[in-house]
């Protein structure tokens, strides 16, 4: 389901991160939240509620079928990303960390 805006004035960090790395197809996102802005077919901005859990979404990035992944702190207790010899996705791994200023 998604739900048309015809004007987003300020989009959302994260939602443009994720937009600019390839899009949800690409990306496995691990956060707290409940939907995102993302473009549909026709490039108009809406807002899309998430449909896989955040251990969907790890499942994903560990078997190497999303291969960039977004974690925040309200997501990070007890998920691990690190390279396993038990998981197809061996690649090396790239941390970057964002810290908003407050």
């Amino acid at each position: 389901m998604c739900l048309c805006m015809l004007i987003i004035s300020v989009r959302v960090a994260l939602d443009r991160l994720i937009d600019e790395l390839g899009g949800t197809d690409e990306v496995a996102e691990m956060t707290g939240r409940k939907g995102r802005i993302v473009r549909n077919r026709r490039g108009v901005k809406c807002f899309q509620l998430r449909n896989l859990s955040n251990i969907e979404e790890r499942k994903l990035f560990m078997n190497r079928d999303k291969r960039i992944a977004i974690i925040s702190e309200a997501a990070s207790s007890g998920i691990s990303l690190h390279a396993d010899t038990r998981v197809r996705n061996q690649d090396r791994r790239v941390h970057i960390t964002l810290e908003l200023p407050w």
